[in-house]
């Protein structure tokens, strides 16, 4: 089990909860989701997420990351926790104690 703000990540189940409810999320939203969670406070590049949660090891120019980055932000409440890092990437913000 991870914990992070309001959400329970059963990795067992691979179920995620927010304030106690699932959350429908889809293998890749979970996968990135984990990875963002794997570093949270440091900064992800865009490259980097498409390996880790794609496989891709080729350089391409693709929206994806945005796009699903995006959908985390809305299913899970975390606009304010997922941040861009201009010409970098994504961060998740490591949760204070």
């Amino acid at each position: 089990m991870i914990h992070y703000k309001d959400l329970l990540i059963d990795t067992a189940a691979q179920r995620v909860y927010r304030q106690e409810q699932e959350v429908h999320m889809t293998r890749t939203e979970y996968r990135l989701l984990l990875a963002l969670l794997s570093g949270a406070g440091r900064v992800f590049t865009r490259e980097e997420l498409l390996h880790r949660v794609w496989g891709i090891t080729v350089p391409i120019h693709t929206r994806t990351v945005d796009i699903h980055i995006a959908r985390l932000r809305q299913k899970l409440g975390l606009q304010g926790e997922i941040r861009a890092v201009m010409r970098k990437g994504y961060a998740l913000r490591r949760p204070t104690k």
